[in-house]
């Protein structure tokens, strides 16, 4: 009979205490610890990979290097020798941190020391379900959130776990964790509490407004949408689908576009094509190459007269175009950063937004900043029309991870593409490589290859790729020749177009002044600049509309 149950039962029998509130475990490492509020577990590294009210577990232990609750100086520390100086107390060390678990009924409280003579930082990484936070007892608001702040407290179904003692929230980080920080000087102590509750009635009907879908309109235009870009197939024109349905016992549907590049007739009310029986309606329609447009829509009976009606503010007919990559591919740059010519717009894959940083729709959700406003920017400068893009790419990732079976792959890049549908954009620009400078040159390049043939085969269409050199890691290594080779060989062999040399960019181009692998605004700037400068050309090509 183990420890446990001997101790339980000794208990009650004396009659001097019922079962203990907290229970720990005492067989071997792992701890897990249960009490009335939540079950907890600590690792034989020291790190805290649940902490679990009502059967949920909030923590993220397995997204990169996360542990859950765990210290962090250049890795994740291990902190393998164990202490029990009182029976519902953990104490976890190593040569340079230390961590006192103190388990009450509802709550943990975790003492925290800096034994080296560096500064390091505790992180507590969230479930992906996580969904609602709530700084000093204020209103709920989605995650991720970012700021500076010691207190606060996050949702996942019913359950509800309180945070004091930190000092930043951050991300989404890995997809879609929020992140609590807490920073600890060389030879710091600070305390970090866990609270475990239950929503009351307040914050549940909060999370159901935060949620909630809006009821149906009277009339929806689908197609296009707020600020949607449709690429053109002239440098005159484009075709743009018309479509959406009504909620009203309509005869008929008319629509008028509303902008300059317009002809007076195209500005007149005009009947499209309309199901009474399915109460939708659908057609193409060549615009004009330009934007922003305005498109109204009007469902009418027999007199004409106007039962419902919707409008679209914003949408143009322009250049697309589909990014993907690693993280100087999407918002990891240190400062966000804004397109100033209010003609760039950005894609999810649901919906468009103007492209001011961060970019939404990338696998990594990164909230930093990125190059696309500035490359729009000039691509609108030079060209005239609005630009969309639609980037998908995720920091930190190998070609590897971007194999055609794999779910970058699938689930983002070539989404993105299908979503875009057959001639939906002009070029991919992949900017990727910093992570396989370990990669032998021939094996990147026929894994790059694959993965690009692949594209164009499986969405049904041709189109063409620029790839980047990028293999900077820092100032003393901003090169590496074999991956930059191998995206030369590319180019050379006519699998992909040229992209920029971003390896170029050191010095105050990169952040924390010059000593990351992430780009500074100047950097960014010089990088969106130097991608239209690359594929500026190839779109005057391809519309014939080269400058003499």
């Amino acid at each position: 009979m183990d420890r446990l149950v001997m101790t339980t039962l000794a208990c009650l029998i004396s009659c001097e205490c019922v079962l203990a509130k907290v229970n720990i475990k005492l067989e071997e490492q792992p701890f897990a610890i249960e009490t009335s509020s939540y079950s907890a577990r600590v690792e034989r590294d020291g790190c805290l990979t649940k902490f679990a009210p009502g059967g949920m577990n909030f923590l993220a232990p397995g997204v990169s290097v996360s542990r859950g609750a765990y210290f962090f100086q250049g890795k994740t520390l291990n902190l393998p020798n164990f202490e029990r100086p009182e029976e519902s107390v953990i104490v976890a060390s190593g040569d340079l941190a230390t961590v006192r678990y103190e388990f009450a009924e509802k709550s943990l409280t975790m003492r925290l020391a800096n034994k080296s003579e560096a500064e390091m930082v505790f992180f507590v990484v969230f479930n992906g379900y996580v969904g609602e936070v709530s700084i000093n007892e204020g209103p709920l608001q989605k995650t991720a959130l970012t700021g500076e702040f010691s207190e606060a407290s996050f949702f996942m179904g019913k359950q509800k776990l309180k945070i004091d003692g930190f000092d930043k929230l951050w991300g989404p980080w890995q997809g879609p964790h929020q992140v609590v920080q807490t920073t600890l000087p060389p030879g710091a102590k600070k305390t970090v509490t866990f609270k475990a509750g239950s929503t009351n009635e307040q914050e549940r009907l909060q999370i159901l407004k935060l949620n909630a879908v809006p009821p149906p309109q009277d009339l929806t235009i689908t197609s296009p949408r707020e600020y949607q870009v449709i690429q053109r197939e002239t440098a005159q024109r484009g075709r743009v689908l018309i479509s959406g349905r009504t909620e009203v016992d309509a005869t008929g549907l008319e629509i008028r576009l509303i902008g300059d590049e317009l002809s007076p007739q195209q500005q007149e009310w005009q009947r499209v094509e309309y199901s009474a029986q399915t109460h939708q309606f659908s057609q193409w329609m060549n615009v004009p190459a330009g934007g922003w447009y305005t498109l109204e829509a009007r469902a009418i009976d027999r007199q004409r007269m106007p039962l419902a009606s919707g409008k679209v503010d914003h949408f143009g007919v322009g250049e697309v175009f589909v990014g993907a990559g690693q993280s100087n591919s999407t918002n990891s740059g240190q400062f966000k950063t804004q397109q100033t010519t209010g003609m760039v717009s950005s894609f999810s894959g649901t919906h468009w937004q103007i492209a001011d940083d961060p970019q939404p729709g990338v696998a990594d959700r990164t909230q930093g900043g990125s190059f696309w406003p500035a490359f729009g920017d000039k691509m609108y400068q030079e060209l005239g029309v609005p630009i969309g893009v639609a980037t998908t790419g995720f920091g930190g990732t190998s070609v590897n991870n971007w194999q055609p079976d794999g779910d970058l792959f699938q689930g983002w890049m070539l989404k993105r593409i299908n979503q875009l549908g057959p001639q939906g954009f002009r070029a991919v620009l992949w900017h990727q490589g910093e992570s396989d400078v370990g990669m032998p040159s021939a094996e990147y390049y026929e894994k790059l290859k694959n993965t690009i043939l692949a594209s164009t085969q499986q969405a049904g269409w041709e189109f063409p790729w620029f790839v980047a050199q990028a293999s900077y890691h820092n100032a003393k290594e901003p090169s590496f020749e074999n991956v930059r080779s191998a995206q030369r060989q590319l180019w050379e062999k006519g699998i992909a177009l040229q992209g920029p040399d971003t390896d170029v960019l050191t010095g105050d181009h990169r952040d924390l002044d010059g000593k990351g692998i992430h780009l500074s605004p100047k950097g960014l700037k010089a990088h969106g600049e130097m991608w239209a400068d690359h594929t500026l050309p190839y779109v005057r090509k391809s519309l014939n509309t080269a400058p003499e």
